[in-house]
């Protein structure tokens, strides 16, 4: 007997003395964002009914999943503890029970942060059920069903454990389901049965479990990729964390059907659970639902990320959690793959350790399915290194993080390999957010969004969204991949600070970006097409307008006129560019005979008058989607005004709009409306329709559109809608990527609602105008072009980092690069020039230049000073011989033949593809005084904070560069480097590159309470000019406030 206990609990938070009445599954953190990630105690109190207990019976109590640090006590004593805060558990409470059956329950939970590198949510928020057995009795977890074709019939293998006290027993099974011939189970035909297995003892029965399961056969091959029940089919996958916004960690079906029919409508046919082992309650309704499921292990193992991770308890507790989490889910038919672990360290830090790890995490996966339901894998971001590639071989079945170039090569040198992208893309998109130029990448802007025109990507991800889909497309051995990720997630902000993740394809309120709709295109069949950028700026501007279809030929119309007509020809996307004015957007698909099969269009809208509401409902809970409308009816895409909701017949769960910078706590009844949407959750009363009202509030109007308008150098702001709230503007003359310009300055002009601009030198400017709108930072802004000309050019400075990205000529059309910087071409020649260098009078003859090749082998390049057309002269052939390491640019440094002087010209002269990022010349060179570690020449990563000369809160994959260290003849034989940190084991990798080549080495540094100095042997004299590079690997967690090289008779501080 099995009965839900999610009711009739209490809550305490910090002492066991003021409880409240509280529904499980419940998350204590969700309620105020800014304290997502305190620590706490907190206590849940239950009183338990046993009467109805028969003689020898036994009573279990059983959580899907408590975060974390669960002790239950049962009556006062304690019946039981569990860690970890994914993995099922239970406690078999029967002897701690009173006989009159009067009993309390009472379980703590001790909720320590930073557990993870992303929000968790603390408390009891799975499901609890509440189990009674005969004392003769199968085990929990303890039925074990596999199935199999045999010449084209369908067979299911059980096998059972059972606690009888050594009495003799029967076993009888019964298949229950349609009937007829056994249909498989398939993501696009999931059929289900449930098997009905009877223990008996003495020929009565003492118990009966059913088992619902699928008929299916999986193959994975190096060459052919995935298949399922003999039909070839990729993986088209995203990564999903299991939290909600309104919700957080508290597991609520309609939530997660939502989420997974949306996906599935975006062509998705596979998930995998990051990173941690996803609720009983997601595995069903994959089940159902026909998704296919790499669920996983955790995030660590014996090298701890975080402080409070699972590392602390992973020795004395994997054992117990590998056989819970693979127990628990073996049986279904969605599952297909065991992932033992995300980017583990272990691999590639200690290969001896990590690979005896790995081997006894895939034994315990196999020793509870032996007969492989699903096979043991792992994805790792480590998988170019040595030590992580002998790891992967004991499973032959290998997940790639970030790592698609390394494809062809594994594939022909691990033959016997199946490979997939365990985790890829990771661009990132605010909804309904644009910066333009598309042709800029622009990661971080001052809004503290990213843009969904496609031109924000992370430095280790995808290129772009079109290219994620193409690298997997064109290699049919790969068995697919699971793009990072299916919805944005709270916490790990990449790259702001702000309270949940840019990288989904739906945004946290579950509303599509146009991201999902490149990917419905790849991944969909059914006629489709997608236009975006909404169609509302400013008057003149240049927007880029982009179509996504599956079909062959698409068709862009302004006001019934065609703009253009373009073949896809393999591509998901195409492109144009118009100078704004208003009017109806559309685009048309036609088919491979030139049939009309999709349309979709853009309109340009007015002032909000009214909001419209779809409804959506799943699981006893109603979605309502409020969106802002004109007078027309118009969808007004970028309002932001305050709505109200009220609901009856149910209860308002919460408010989401998406907006990783609104920290309105989601159970507030209003909430601003984010780029024209919101989205309101409502849990609806037994056996009635909820009911949901939206209004305005027309008290305080945000400024939702900044329109500008040139005549000569004056350029005017007039704010929409009018009678917005009254505020200052903020304007900047930036260039494209949004830096502050040097070609020229700007007045204020009195009325602050107009500027004039200054022009000092020839080039294009970009006039930003924003508002807070209450905020703390710029809460949008909108942005012109301005070109001047006959001025001269502007000068640059050569001695500090020049991006690529200000190339000011090139013999060809030079495309994006990563980083703000540019790409060259494949095949033939291309120029990246730079004019108007002052060197000065001593001038310059070294410099380091940053490279991202998309070759692993060693290459030539030129330096001119100069046109290499217009008599210029070369100064330097350098060898470029650093390898290709994925997603990242790195330094070259080397020294010409001459000086340059004066005002010059730099040309860089490439004959293969190569990402350029920029260049730096050496003249105020350091030697071996101590250097603060804020005085770096480049620092990127996932966590770090610079805070007068430290770096702190140094985390995973940050790389910290410093450049022009003048060793000298004597040298130094050491690096030392003074820091703080609580991890008891930080890697760091560090690179050394000088004239002599390149030199690396792993450091690992010990925990220290205190800062201070600690020596680490280079294993040699080093000397000359060095550039270094501390890149500090998963697994880091430290404060670093300088370093320095010793010489070797010097004794560290």
């Amino acid at each position: 007997m099995r009965i839900h206990l999610n009711e009739g609990w209490q809550f305490s938070l910090g002492e066991a003395d003021d409880f409240k009445p509280v529904s499980l599954p419940h998350d204590w953190l969700i309620a105020n964002p800014r304290q997502w990630y305190q620590s706490g105690v907190g206590w849940y109190r239950r009183a338990l009914d046993t009467s109805f207990l028969r003689a020898g019976q036994r009573v279990f109590l059983r959580f899907d999943g408590v975060c974390m640090n669960s002790q239950l006590m049962v009556n006062g004593q304690k019946a039981g503890v569990w860690p970890n805060a994914f993995t099922s558990f239970e406690h078999e409470i029967t002897p701690f029970l009173h006989p009159e059956g009067e009993n309390t329950l009472l379980l703590k939970v001790d909720a320590r942060f930073p557990s993870n590198r992303w929000y968790t949510g603390a408390g009891v928020y799975r499901q609890v059920t509440l189990v009674v057995k005969n004392a003769c009795h199968f085990v929990s977890d303890g039925v074990y069903v596999t199935t199999h074709d045999q010449d084209g019939d369908w067979h299911y293998e059980a096998t059972c454990e059972v606690e009888t006290g050594g009495r003799p027993y029967q076993l009888r099974h019964e298949l229950l389901g349609p009937e007829g011939p056994i249909q498989p189970w398939s993501p696009g035909a999931p059929r289900l049965y449930t098997l009905r297995s009877q223990l008996l003892v003495d020929g009565q029965v003492t118990d009966s479990v059913d088992t619902r399961f699928g008929f299916r056969a999986l193959r994975f091959d190096p060459n052919d990729g995935f298949a399922i029940n003999g039909e070839r089919m990729k993986l088209n996958g995203v990564c999903l964390h299991q939290e909600f916004s309104v919700t957080g960690a508290a597991v609520l079906p309609g939530f997660i059907r939502r989420q997974l029919l949306a996906l599935r409508r975006m062509g998705v046919n596979a998930v995998r659970a990051a990173h941690n082992p996803p609720s009983s309650l997601f595995m069903d309704l994959c089940d159902e639902l026909g998704m296919l499921v790499i669920s996983e292990f955790a995030d660590v193992w014996q090298i701890s990320k975080t402080e409070y991770d699972y590392a602390r308890v992973f020795d004395a507790w994997h054992k117990r959690d590998v056989a819970s989490w693979v127990r628990r889910d073996r049986n279904r038919p969605s599952i297909i793959m065991w992932s033992l672990g995300n980017e583990i360290p272990d691999t590639h830090v200690d290969p001896e350790k990590g690979l005896a790890l790995l081997t006894r995490l895939r034994d315990l996966a196999r020793q509870h399915d032996p007969r492989g339901q699903a096979l043991p894998t792992l994805g790792s971001n480590y998988m170019a290194w040595e030590n992580t590639q002998l790891a992967a071989r004991q499973l032959k079945l290998v997940g790639y993080n970030y790592a698609e170039f390394l494809y062809d090569q594994h594939h022909a040198r691990y033959p016997d390999w199946v490979i997939y992208g365990s985790e890829t893309c990771s661009t990132v998109q605010s909804r309904g957010i644009y910066h333009f130029p598309l042709s800029q990448p622009v990661l971080s802007d001052d809004d503290l969004q990213t843009s969904s025109l496609g031109n924000s990507t992370t430095s280790w991800g995808a290129r772009s969204v079109d290219d994620c889909i193409k690298d997997d497309r064109d290699r049919p051995f790969s068995l697919g991949q699971f793009a990072w990720t299916g919805q944005d997630y709270l916490g790990e902000p990449t790259p702001y600070h702000t309270k949940n993740s840019y990288f989904g394809m739906l945004d946290t309120a579950g509303l599509e970006k146009d991201a999902y709709f490149l990917f419905q295109a790849a991944w969909t069949d059914e006629p489709m097409v997608h236009l975006f950028p909404h169609w509302d700026f400013s008057q003149g501007q240049l927007i880029d307008i982009r179509v996504a279809s599956n079909q062959p030929q698409v068709a862009l119309f302004l006001d019934d006129e065609e703009v253009g007509r373009q073949q896809m020809e393999g591509e998901v996307t195409c492109n144009w560019q118009l100078p704004y004015r208003p009017g109806v957007l559309r685009a048309q698909a036609y088919d491979a005979a030139g049939k009309l099969v999709a349309s979709a269009t853009q309109a340009s809208f007015g002032e909000v008058v009214g909001l419209q509401m779809d409804e959506e409902r799943h699981d006893g809970l109603t979605f309502v989607t409020i969106h802002a409308v004109d007078e027309q009816g118009r969808p007004v895409h970028n309002a932001n005004n305050l709505v109200h909701v009220s609901v009856t017949n149910g209860r308002l769960l919460g408010l989401d709009n998406g907006d990783a910078t609104d920290y309105t706590p989601y159970h507030e009844p209003a909430r601003r409306l984010f780029s024209g949407k919101l989205v309101a959750f409502v849990q609806q009363e037994a056996g009635k329709q909820a009911q949901v009202t939206a209004r305005l509030d027309n008290q305080e109007v945000p400024v939702r559109k900044i329109e500008l308008t040139r005549q000569g150098h004056q350029v005017f702001a007039r704010l929409l809608p009018e009678g917005a709230m009254a505020q200052p503007l903020h304007w900047r003359l930036t260039n494209a990527a949004g830096v502050d310009s040097v070609i020229a300055s700007f007045t204020v002009e009195e009325d602050g609602q107009s500027i004039r601009i200054n022009p000092a030198h020839d080039g294009r400017v970009y006039v930003r105008c924003g508002v807070r709108n209450g905020k703390e930072h710029l809460d949008l802004y909108s942005a012109i072009h301005v070109d001047f000309k006959g001025l001269g050019q502007a000068v640059l400075n050569p001695y500090r980092f020049l991006s690529a990205g200000l190339t000011s000529f090139s013999n060809v059309a030079l495309s994006n690069g990563n980083e703000r910087g540019v790409a060259t071409l494949r095949q033939g020649e291309s120029w990246v020039g730079f004019e108007g260098l002052d060197f000065g009078a001593q001038g310059g003859d070294e410099l380091s230049v940053w490279l991202f090749p998309l070759s692993h082998d060693p290459f030539h390049f030129e330096v001119w000073e100069g046109r290499p057309d217009q008599g210029g002269r070369r100064l330097a052939r350098p060898l470029y011989d650093l390898g290709m390491v994925w997603n990242t640019y790195q330094p070259l440094r080397f020294k010409l033949s001459d000086r340059i002087r004066g005002l010059a010209t730099l040309c860089l002269v490439f004959h293969n593809k190569t990402h350029v990022k920029g260049f730096v010349f050496h003249r105020d060179e350091r030697g071996l005084a101590p250097i603060a570690a804020s005085d770096h020449q480049e620092l990127y990563g996932d966590s770090y904070q610079v805070a007068g000369g430290w770096v702190k809160g140094i985390g995973n994959n940050t790389s910290l560069a410093f450049t022009g260290l003048a060793l000298g003849e004597q040298g130094a034989d050491r690096l030392a480097l003074a820091y703080q940190s609580y991890k008891p084991r930080n890697p760091v990798q560090v690179q050394l590159t000088g004239e002599g080549g390149q030199k690396r080495l792993l450091l690992s540094l010990p925990a220290q309470a205190e800062a201070g100095e600690m020596a680490f042997p280079l294993g040699e004299v080093v000397t000359g000019q060095q550039d270094l590079r501390l890149v500090f690997l998963p697994g880091c967690g430290l404060d670093l406030a300088s370093l320095r090289f010793l010489p070797p008779d010097e004794e560290p501080g």
